[in-house]
């Protein structure tokens, strides 16, 4: 189509038309026809056609052209260089780690020029004085910095996966400027550090695994085709399937353990860590990739078990994603990302969604597609579409979903999920969200490491994450460099001074010391999770639970118990407010007027947010101290959170009001508890009736049970942490219990967070004869007590008994 005929045919939505017909459909090519598989690449990088006339776009076409133009002119022509800018010099490559960030740093900049050169319709696109210099950059590099001679000094990833992948986009942007020569050894050097992507290295001794495995894959099929070696084509094909190992490692597999889907939606990367919303997302869009450059080829990737990988759109990340976000609970150490927020990790979801729907069979293709359109209509206060940190590519084919008449956008979800096997339960009501970051032995309270995520320390102790559409931008407007680290919501800490992960060589991802961690969901609707708590140093425990219901998270604390001279708190919430913008605050029904800094105010029963929700304090046990609300003003830097090589952030201060409510357990406290109610998105009313009379009872709040009643649901949840008895229940060992009443009938839910034992009992009030229905290893033992077998597992197993 020309570019006259495609406007007439319906400007930006035929435009985009074009990518996405062309994406993932069978088309012809031999060994001896690689270049039809370049241009379908190339499509993938730049839209393919020129989008000049497209209003939605004419901001990012105008930013791509002031990028190229920066590092155009901000670049060393000079003849005798050593470096192609000087504010990442290449002094001590092979043996420096500072280097060989910079030499990422490179590549990524000619990376961007490239995309000037290449996308049509930007200033500079066509430009062969542009493309020379291109050129010119990549032969200082591949003769001074990136070549088989070179140590691989620092970071393995820069040498093997960031270079290599942006080495062949740029080989790929300018086929036809780059001289053979110089390519050639440029793919030399992409061969020589990482050889096969099933591997780690020059040696087979660590094998890929998830986002990696994808990116080196996506890396060799590309060498191969620029190379026009089309056995290495088929290497990177086989190593998604892991055809070496026989599916060892296969990224259409599911894992059991270590990085990968699991069959309960979970995705585990660097083994302990819930990611699906940043390696998670780089391995589907890797994956969408290659399926689309590759397919209907001579190298189609044709797994039968892709079907993994797809229903994971559904069960792995759908779940996660907030009206186009991705929740944070499942982002690891890229929250500290300053440019790349929890919005532009969903914006990469979206893309690599309808990169992939094209090539997919029905049902996933409209699912899919659904799916993506009503995350991009309400994400509200974000647009994907000519946003500075998508590619054309990705804005035509979301404005090619937006403006599809066929295509009924999914509306957004209503229900409960647990995903045992990344201790992440995540609760979606009709204007609010809420999930919690657990930690236990299986899974990391948090990672740093590469001087990211410096002040993570606590998101892994029982961070609550509440999302409202009142409030979108809570977590990626300036939220993690103001927010204090020691004050995250949800969590116990003590303030004993931590110190700053910044300079530290290499990553980590601490685990927590008890087995403990997880929950259980009721007829996909409500939810229950505890956690056994013992600090990074062992110098504070305690157990916490939260129980999810229709317009209410119930949150229980208790055994807080501290050493060491340290006060302790429990942050009930700190929510971020742009400087002079804190709503409207009540205590207590009564009108309260904060400026940043004023004394804390002593709460009794309530405190309400308007526009935000309410927070109710309820009667239970074992409660000591005193909660309170303050606005506090806190400024802060994403260089200081992050100061990577090629992620670090802004050394400008930004500042943020904050509402905190604090419960204060004093110091060195023995046996401490809490129990508040958080009422999301309602209104003072509501949470002054709740305050007054609350429609959840407390029936348990100790180290051994914790209990709540939810009368109106005729509902009741409990997670008892070591063996014991409350609320007229008790049980063999540690699990969590839910039990719901419907006339005559009784649903109930059992799992083990702890994965300790073979089996559990749970003795019930009451008397129950008959069951109706049940899932294979929970059984009724007599009228009352019932015995699940969980086989070390734990995963939830129900029963529906009657009288």
């Amino acid at each position: 189509m020309s570019r006259r005929t495609l406007f007439r045919a319906g400007g930006a939505a035929a435009l985009a038309g074009v990518l996405l017909s062309q994406a993932g459909t069978s088309f012809a090519a031999t060994d001896a026809g690689l270049q039809e598989l370049i241009d379908r690449r190339r499509l993938v990088l730049t839209g393919g056609q020129s989008a000049a006339g497209i209003p939605e776009l004419a901001s990012q076409l105008a930013g791509m052209g002031q990028t190229t133009e920066k590092w155009w002119s901000s670049m060393d022509k000079a003849s005798a260089r050593t470096t192609l800018w000087a504010d990442i010099p290449l002094t001590g490559i092979g043996q420096s780690t500072a280097a060989t960030g910079n030499m990422g740093l490179h590549f990524n900049r000619l990376y961007d020029m490239a995309l000037g050169y290449a996308v049509a319709g930007n200033p500079y696109a066509g430009n062969t004085a542009l493309a020379a210099d291109i050129v010119g950059g990549l032969q200082l590099l591949n003769d001074t910095a990136y070549k088989p001679s070179i140590k691989a000094a620092g970071n393995w990833w820069f040498w093997e996966i960031g270079v290599p992948r942006k080495t062949v986009d740029i080989l790929t942007l300018l086929h036809a400027e780059v001289p053979e020569a110089l390519r050639t050894s440029l793919l030399t050097a992409v061969r020589w550090f990482a050889p096969n992507p099933n591997w780690r290295g020059r040696a087979t001794s660590l094998a890929e695994t998830g986002a990696n495995r994808v990116d080196k894959s996506l890396a060799c099929c590309m060498r191969g085709i620029l190379d026009n070696k089309p056995d290495e084509i088929a290497v990177g094909r086989d190593a998604l399937s892991d055809t070496v190992r026989g599916g060892t490692n296969s990224v259409f597999t599911y894992v059991t353990n270590g990085d990968g889907f699991y069959a309960d939606g979970s995705y585990v990367q660097h083994s302990y860590l819930p990611y699906a919303g940043t390696y998670g997302v780089v391995a589907l869009a890797g994956i969408a990739e290659i399926i689309a450059m590759l397919g209907g080829s001579t190298w189609s990737v044709n797994d039968p078990k892709r079907s993994v990988l797809l229903d994971a759109v559904e069960d792995t990340y759908a779940p996660f994603v907030w009206d186009g976000r991705i929740m944070d609970t499942v982002r690891g150490r890229a929250v500290s990302r300053q440019r790349e927020p929890d919005y532009v990790s969903g914006f990469g979801l979206i893309s690599a969604v309808l990169l992939l729907a094209p090539g997919c069979e029905e049902p996933y293709r409209s699912r899919f597609l659904a799916l993506a359109k009503g995350w991009l209509e309400r994400c509200a206060d974000q647009k994907l579409v000519g946003h500075p940190t998508q590619s054309l590519a990705k804005s035509l084919l979301s404005l090619g979903v937006l403006s599809d008449s066929a295509v009924v956008s999914a509306p957004a979800p209503v229900y409960s999920r647990m995903f045992a096997d990344q201790d992440r339960l995540v609760h979606h009501r009709p204007q609010w969200g809420f999930t919690v970051n657990l930690s236990s032995k299986r899974i990391g309270r948090y990672e740093w490491g590469n001087s990211e995520n410096n002040l993570g320390w606590y998101q892994g102790d029982g961070m609550t994450f509440l999302y409202t559409r009142e409030d979108p931008s809570q977590f990626s407007a300036d939220f993690w460099p103001t927010v204090d680290p020691y004050a995250l919501p949800g969590t116990t800490v003590s303030d004993q001074v931590r110190a700053s992960g910044a300079g530290s060589a290499g990553t980590g991802i601490p685990r927590a010391f008890q087995a403990f961690a997880g929950g259980l969901t009721v007829d996909g609707r409500w939810g229950i999770i505890g956690m056994d708590h013992l600090n990074h140093n062992k110098t504070l425990s305690g157990r916490k639970s939260w129980f999810f219901l229709d317009d209410a998270v119930v949150c229980l604390g208790a055994g807080i118990t501290g050493a060491g001279g340290a006060a302790v708190q429990t942050t009930i919430e700190n929510r971020s407010f742009a400087p002079g913008s804190v709503p409207a605050i009540r205590t207590d029904s009564r009108n309260r007027t904060f400026a940043p800094g004023d004394a804390p105010v002593a709460l009794k029963r309530s405190v309400h947010l308007e526009g935000h929700g309410g927070y109710v304090f309820l009667d239970a046990p074992g409660l000591t101290g005193t909660p309170d609300v303050a606005v506090v003003r806190r400024s802060g830097t994403w260089f200081n959170i992050n100061s990577g090589a090629d992620t670090g952030g802004s050394a400008d201060p930004v500042t943020r009001d904050y509402v905190t409510i604090t419960h204060r357990h004093g110091v060195d406290p023995a046996g401490s508890g809490y129990a508040y109610m958080i009422l999301p998105a309602a209104d003072h009313s509501t949470t002054f009736s709740q305050s007054a009379n609350p429609d959840v009872k407390v029936l348990a709040n100790s180290a051994d049970v914790q209990m709540v009643e939810s009368g109106k649901d005729g509902l009741v949840m409990a997670n008892f942490f070591d063996a014991g008895s409350g609320g007229r229940y008790t049980a063999s060992g540690p699990c969590s219990v839910a039990v719901r009443q419907v006339g005559d009938k009784l649903t109930v839910s059992v799992a083990d967070p702890s994965r300790s034992q073979a089996s559990v009992r749970v003795t019930l009030p009451g008397s129950w004869n008959t069951v109706v229905q049940a899932d294979a290893g929970a059984a009724l033992i007599t009228g009352n007590t019932i015995e699940v077998q969980l086989n070390g597992h734990g995963h939830q197993k129900n029963l529906l008994l009657a009288t």
